[in-house]
């Protein structure tokens, strides 16, 4: 950091390269030139894997079974018992399977998939999406075949598999595109760029994702507006053309906060924060880094809160206004504390130390 005291122009890669280790410090999800995030902003239709009703017959005794396994699978999930819930949905499949239920054993393949991707386990995740993907085929069900090759892109994707997501996602693309489904291929175009993008062909991406936007608009309902500008912005920023991804991401913060999408909210002002430093426009990199702040604290997510108040130290480090520095990292050692984030709190201990040691004439309170 001592080479980087006096901010210019000349700094910026100094700056990136400070970033870049605090993002990889704390885990940050940060976009930073050449360094994407593989499923940062991807986009997962799990709420449509719900069993629908069978109609006002009573269920057979396998069926009541079947759905007595996968209600408890259910519950398990949503308490961590991943590899618990697993098993039941195993056996509900096997119920379900005795009587030809296709519309449940498509469901619960889905579930059982997500939930291995939950495990990292990636190829039992694929196989189970690739069954799901073959239940929906036989089912002629094109908008479960949508949702398929997207949910196999993102796991293809997450496994740092971005030419097969691409193949996979313009298969995605194709069928929305032959029954005219706008949405499922805005869906496919935003999850299609992210998979181009990870290849490095950024300026391809940005015209994927613009198709993507304008499909967008047209159904303010479906979601997903933030995101695909959010991935605009991440691609415009890996091209370092700062200017233009702040206009996307001051975009994408004004959808995140009409729709109460939270996540692609903290994303637009973490985004914000870092690419005004990056053209050092401190003012404005502040300004966010105060949004973040109070957005965490008005959430209660101290999570996100500890993310902002630790760039917000780095960022006066880098200035060299040591005393507000050192008043950061104090905030947000309080708040690692408070999450009981041991190595969060070994990082921050750190990097505050080398601050008295650098200056070790400096009274700090």
């Amino acid at each position: 950091m001592k080479s980087c005291q006096i901010p210019s122009v000349s700094t910026t890669q100094c700056l990136s390269r400070s970033l870049l280790l605090l993002g990889l410090s704390l885990g940050l999800a940060i976009a930073l030139p050449h360094t994407p995030t593989p499923a940062q902003g991807l986009t997962i239709f799990n709420d449509q894997l719900q069993l629908s009703e069978r109609g006002p017959r009573p269920p057979s005794l396998a069926e009541a079974e079947a759905n007595r396994l996968f209600r408890e699978g259910r519950a398990a999930q949503e308490v961590g018992q991943i590899t618990r819930a697993i098993g039941l949905w195993r056996a509900a499949l096997e119920q379900y399977q005795s009587i030809y239920d296709l519309p449940a054993i498509g469901a619960v393949y889905d579930h059982i998939g997500f939930a291995y991707l939950e495990l990292r386990d990636y190829q039992k995740a694929e196989d189970a999406l690739r069954r799901s993907l073959a239940v929906a085929s036989d089912l002629n069900d094109y908008s479960q075949q949508i949702y398929g090759y997207n949910n196999i892109g993102t796991l293809l994707l997450n496994n740092n598999s971005p030419v097969a997501a691409e193949e996979t996602f313009r298969g995605g693309l194709a069928v929305a595109r032959s029954i005219g489904d706008e949405p499922g291929e805005a869906l496919s175009l935003s999850n299609l760029g992210l998979a181009i993008a990870n290849q490095g062909r950024y300026a391809e991406a940005i015209e994927v994702y613009r198709q993507a936007w304008i499909l967008r608009r047209r159904y303010p309902d479906t979601g997903g507006q933030a995101n695909t500008l959010n991935n605009i912005g991440d691609a415009y920023a890996a091209l370092e053309q700062y200017d233009q991804a702040v206009g996307e991401y001051r975009l994408a913060r004004w959808y995140a906060q009409e729709n109460g999408d939270l996540v692609n909210e903290f994303r637009a002002l973490q985004r914000l924060a870092l690419n005004y430093a990056f053209n050092q426009r401190w003012p404005q990199a502040f300004a966010s880094l105060d949004d973040w702040v109070a957005l965490a604290r008005e959430q209660q997510d101290l999570r996100q809160e500890l993310r902002a108040l630790h760039i917000y130290a780095q960022y006066y480090k880098f200035l060299g206004r040591w005393e507000n520095s050192y008043a950061l990292y104090n905030n947000a050692i309080a708040v690692a504390e408070r999450l009981d984030d041991q190595e969060g709190l070994a990082i921050l201990y750190s990097e505050r130390e080398q601050i008295v040691h650098q200056f070790p004439f400096q009274t700090f309170r």
